[in-house]
């Protein structure tokens, strides 16, 4: 994922760090921000700062606790966190960052350069009244109804809109899921 910021003086990406099927090799996620203000022609590695998420190496049972996922318990947070999209408040001074497979968002300092908090996103109830869903691809025809389990959101796309003063964040929560290896 590759974002501008709102006055165009600031590029971010989102460097997932997937790690390969036996966890052999498990980059850390990170999020470069490239600073062209002064335009690209003179642009080099010292426009660009690379935040990772080591700061929450040391957090792991607490985020456990408020609910962030982790699947693999030989990664560290750093490895574990793989960003996926980014979206900037409409100020620049913030960006949000999807942990699809953490279900959780991260917020960025775009002041600062560093993670200021990683939410988790709690779980969808499919048995509360509402959230019914059709379990079978078989059946060939729609039947949704509320059955006892829950589902992760995973979020995956991004975006944030303004209405009344406050901030929404709005998630497109694919579910897509990585090889667990306990």
């Amino acid at each position: 994922m590759i974002v501008f910021s709102p006055d165009g003086n600031l590029v971010l990406t989102a460097n997932e760090g997937q790690p390969n099927d036996a966890y052999t090799i498990d980059p850390e996620g990170s999020v470069s921000v490239i600073d062209i203000s002064g335009g690209i022609a003179g642009l080099s590695q010292a426009n660009v700062t690379t935040v990772d998420f080591s700061a929450f190496n040391s957090q792991v049972a607490a985020l456990k606790a408020a609910g962030v996922r982790f699947l693999f318990e030989a990664s560290s947070a750093a490895q574990d966190f793989e960003p996926e999209y980014v979206t900037i408040s409409p100020d620049g001074l913030k960006a949000w960052v999807t942990l699809q497979e953490n279900n959780a968002i991260a917020e960025l300092d775009l002041v600062n350069l560093s993670f200021t908090g990683i939410w988790p996103l709690g779980t969808k109830d499919y048995n509360a009244f509402g959230n019914g869903l059709d379990l079978s691809d078989q059946s060939g025809q729609v039947h949704i109804a509320n059955y006892p389990v829950k589902g992760f959101y995973l979020p995956d796309a991004l975006a944030n809109y303004s209405a009344g003063g406050t901030t929404y964040l709005v998630s497109a929560n694919e579910g897509d899921e990585k090889n667990t290896l306990l």
